[in-house]
């Protein structure tokens, strides 16, 4: 079951809603186009969560702006086999995956560098 909708586009990244507002706002664990790659906003419009895919469908990483261990912060996880793989990675400025992402990140403030 289909639990999204694509609203709209930052570059070739799917900008999802949940199909049941009710629901809480998030990104599939699993694709069902390969390759692809989508991203969620809080109602408020700030940046929640990215994911993309491979050509098999399964996941890369993530990346997550949020609270982990206590801190507000923008972080990825990486994935091996479908499953998340060892700690989180946080992003700063400089990072690679925030360069390569940054047009994604809309209100995210940074208080860990």
């Amino acid at each position: 079951k289909q639990r999204y909708h694509t609203v709209g586009y930052v570059g070739d990244v799917k900008v999802l809603e949940p199909k049941d507002p009710r629901e809480g706002r998030g990104v599939p664990e699993r694709s069902g186009t390969p390759g692809t790659s989508y991203v969620c906003y809080r109602k408020d419009g700030t940046f929640k969560r990215f994911i993309t895919f491979d050509k098999n469908r399964m996941p890369r990483y993530a990346i997550d702006y949020g609270t982990h261990d206590g801190v507000v912060s923008l972080h990825v996880h990486y994935y091996k086999n479908g499953d998340k793989d060892g700690d989180i990675e946080y992003l700063h400025p400089e990072h690679e995956l925030y360069k390569k992402h940054q047009k994604l990140f809309k209100g995210v403030k940074f208080e860990r560098n």
